[in-house]
């Protein structure tokens, strides 16, 4: 592992690069803010290796499959069959005033959840999933409870596999 590689978390959603290494400790640039891991929790994206990947056939139940071609989802894209997804990471939104505090980011997220939501609701999808990431849980905790008073939503942690801790679950209730 080396400065600049490009890294995925063992324990959590997300992708970094590598600025510092300071024997076990490994600083990995997410976004915007640097954040401190062990080695052990880092796994090195090696773009041949990604490329040899998604470019082998998949068995499954004796069935030759080809994956697609695109590897990398936006923030805001079908992710298998009826789920869609939206990253509230700030730096997968449109961007926000440089001065922001950090209330206005939250609420920024929150905004983009809703109308998400609302869209997703008029396209009659059944379930979509809101990437909040790890954290403080603040982002999370106001998700729950925008869900709840809006009504008409069954919220649950999204698959750990897929999405780490970093992210719900919501179930679109149509009446």
């Amino acid at each position: 592992m080396q400065v600049g590689d490009e890294v995925t978390f063992l324990d959590e959603a997300g992708e970094g690069t590598v600025v510092q290494i300071s024997g076990h400790e490994i600083h990995v640039l997410k976004g915007e803010f640097t954040q401190v891991y062990d080695r052990a929790e880092l796994i090195v994206r090696d773009q041949q290796t990604q490329v040899l990947m998604f470019s082998a056939p998949a068995k499954v139940k004796d069935l030759t499959v080809q994956p697609s071609t695109a590897a990398v989802l936006p923030s805001e894209q079908p992710a298998k069959g009826d789920l869609l997804m939206l990253d509230l990471h700030l730096h997968e939104l449109p961007s926000l005033h440089a001065g922001a505090t950090s209330h206005e980011k939250l609420l920024h997220q929150l905004g983009h959840a809703r109308s998400f939501l609302v869209k997703a609701r008029q396209n009659r999808q059944r379930r979509v999933v809101l990437i909040h990431g790890n954290g403080t849980g603040r982002l999370r905790h106001e998700l729950e409870q925008m869900l709840r008073k809006d009504g008409g939503y069954r919220y649950y942690d999204a698959s750990y596999q897929l999405f780490g801790q970093g992210a719900l679950e919501v179930e679109i209730l149509h009446r």
